[in-house]
């Protein structure tokens, strides 16, 4: 469901979904529209809403009938061969957080929001004509391939509808991530992201105007066909990263958190992971005022560690730290090692839980072992607990 391409480069699930005490059946729903970023009641009416509670419900049955099987397989595996671990050769032998049931893909529920935008409002395009119409109902029919390919299966049938969708617009800025993710080599993979980006910005400016990134900049991803783009852009600056091209990255990032200031993807995740590695306090702090989220363990974790290089053991940093500890207790010992990273990642997390705790420690801990005696101190205030 999610893509992890190594200690703190890019994290290109969306933040958090909350899981509440309305039950699965409302979990769904608000995911639907927080994820999506539309009130889809409020624009399309209550049938919408229901037709996109019905959309997901098949989507959870069959990703539920497939892990059930896969489930199923392993027991029988594991009940042939009593010795031999569940965990497999060389991964961590500590307890498995095992991800979430019945949601699928966010991307995958995006197709059944688009179906429900195009019953809603029929006439899209920007009032192209001619030619562009054209083109844009044939990128309309390649992403449409593009959402069965998010669900296939395997590898091969991904490339095989990829290449199917870009049969028929090159346009498709998802398509060409489809095949910048499945191949093994990174100088292609950039090569195929830098495409997707170039379509997909291409792709906006044909239906949304020439002065789209300027006339539309804020509302970028709540504008549903803009997503491509911003996708092709977040895979590219994790790419960029990965290949120590880090200053251009950090560029990407700060593009999409101007285009999309509502920041739906999480990209000021990394980037304050980003700006930590790269030595700018100062953007990690504007980062860190413009999204004040008091509350939520990653804010409170990263201010401690803010306050720490700038001051070391100082009563600020203290206080700070000792603010981080109340947003989450579990941080400490992920990050000192007392207690282990698990061998699988959660797929949600609630504020102050483990799980938050494992994301966070996934994609900033490279921030805390690379600061001088960051560590130290917080095992020393973690005994003091």
């Amino acid at each position: 469901m999610k893509k992890y391409e190594g200690l703190g480069t890019l994290y290109t699930g969306n933040r958090a979904f909350y899981r509440g005490a309305t039950g699965v059946h409302m979990m769904k729903i608000c995911r639907a529209t927080a994820d999506l970023g539309i009130d889809v009641e409020r624009v399309a009416g209550g049938d919408a809403r229901l037709s996109v509670a019905r959309e997901l419900k098949d989507m959870a049955k069959k990703r539920n009938r497939g892990k059930d099987r896969k489930s199923r397989a392993r027991k029988n595996r594991t009940a042939k061969n009593p010795g031999k671990s569940a965990v497999g050769p060389g991964k961590p032998s500590g307890p498995v957080v095992e991800p979430g049931r019945g949601l699928p893909d966010p991307r995958s529920m995006e197709s059944a929001m688009s179906r429900v935008m195009q019953t809603a409002f029929p006439s899209s395009g920007g009032g192209a004509a001619g030619p562009d119409a054209d083109r844009l109902s044939r990128l309309s029919r390649a992403q449409d391939i593009v959402y069965d390919a998010w669900e296939a299966g395997g590898r091969r049938g991904r490339i095989s509808l990829a290449k199917e969708a870009l049969d028929l617009s090159d346009l498709c800025a998802d398509a060409w991530v489809i095949l910048a993710e499945e191949t093994a080599d990174i100088v292609e993979a950039r090569e195929l992201f830098e495409r997707a980006v170039a379509a997909g910005e291409e792709a906006v400016r044909l239906e949304f105007g020439p002065d789209a990134l300027t006339e539309h900049a804020g509302y970028f991803w709540k504008i549903l066909h803009t997503r491509p783009y911003m996708r092709a852009l977040a895979d590219l600056s994790g790419c960029m990263w990965g290949m120590g091209e880090k200053e251009e990255s950090v560029a990407l990032l700060r593009e999409m958190l101007r285009l999309n200031p509502n920041d739906n993807q999480g990209m000021r995740s990394p980037l304050v992971f980003r700006l930590f590695c790269l030595g700018d306090l100062d953007g990690v702090e504007d980062l860190l005022e413009t999204y004040r989220e008091p509350m939520l363990g990653e804010w409170g974790w990263n201010m401690a560690l803010l306050l720490f290089r700038r001051d070391g053991d100082s009563a600020r940093a203290a206080s700070a730290l000792d603010d981080a500890f109340e947003t989450n207790p579990f941080v400490p010992g992920l990050l000192t090692g007392a207690r282990r990273m698990p061998a699988s990642m959660p797929e949600y997390y609630s504020p102050g839980s483990l799980e938050e705790a494992v994301f966070y420690v996934f994609l900033n801990a490279g921030s805390w072992s690379d600061t001088k005696g960051a560590l130290i101190w917080v095992s020393r205030k973690t005994r003091g607990k």
